[in-house]
């Protein structure tokens, strides 16, 4: 993974933690969970190969 990659899924991380904060229905609460889940997953996978 490269440099640019990694800045960009902490931009995605941080962009989702921030809708996240907001007020929103369960629905989008939950697929935001997900998403920033699968988000740490890849950062700490990549971070074990590098």
């Amino acid at each position: 993974m490269t440099r640019r990659d990694r800045e960009e899924l902490n931009r995605r991380l941080a962009q989702a933690r921030r809708l996240a904060l907001e007020p929103s229905d369960p629905l989008t609460r939950e697929r935001l969970a997900q998403l920033i889940e699968d988000l740490e997953f890849q950062l700490q996978d990549q971070r074990k190969v590098a």
